[in-house]
């Protein structure tokens, strides 16, 4: 005579089975959300550089002067830890073209990190001698 089981129960191996599976699907979840957590610092932390950057070019505007390394920024300290500030290289060609750097940088686990944006101006020729 052959048994059934009619109670409608589970066996062991059915059980684990399903904690398995129930295992991996939960560390898939706590795996993404924690990469969408990282995904939202990084954008919060570009957020506030982007807004310290036009914060720094309205406090600091680029105007046409005779002395364009008057357009340099020394470094200042914005909300948030983040420091703004512009340096003006002069091209080697000595064509009258500046490479103008505004970039601000802020501290990250022991790290210095920047959002740099360069701009190019040409020297005003009517202020040349």
């Amino acid at each position: 005579m052959r048994k059934t089981r009619s109670d409608g129960g589970m066996t062991l191996v059915e059980v684990l089975l399903a904690a398995f599976i129930l295992g991996v699907g939960m560390m898939v979840l706590v795996t993404a959300s924690s990469r969408c957590v990282a995904v939202m610092r990084k954008a919060a932390v570009f957020q506030a550089a982007r807004w310290t950057l036009d914060r720094g070019e309205a406090d600091h505007p680029l105007i046409r002067t005779n002395d364009i390394k008057m357009l340099e920024v020394d470094a200042t300290e914005y909300p948030g830890g983040m420091f703004y500030e512009r340096i003006v290289e002069d091209d080697e060609d000595e064509d009258g073209l500046f490479v103008i750097r505004s970039r601000v940088s802020w501290s990250s686990h022991e790290r210095t990190l920047f959002e740099e944006a360069v701009r190019y101006m040409l020297e005003d020729p009517s202020a040349k001698k």
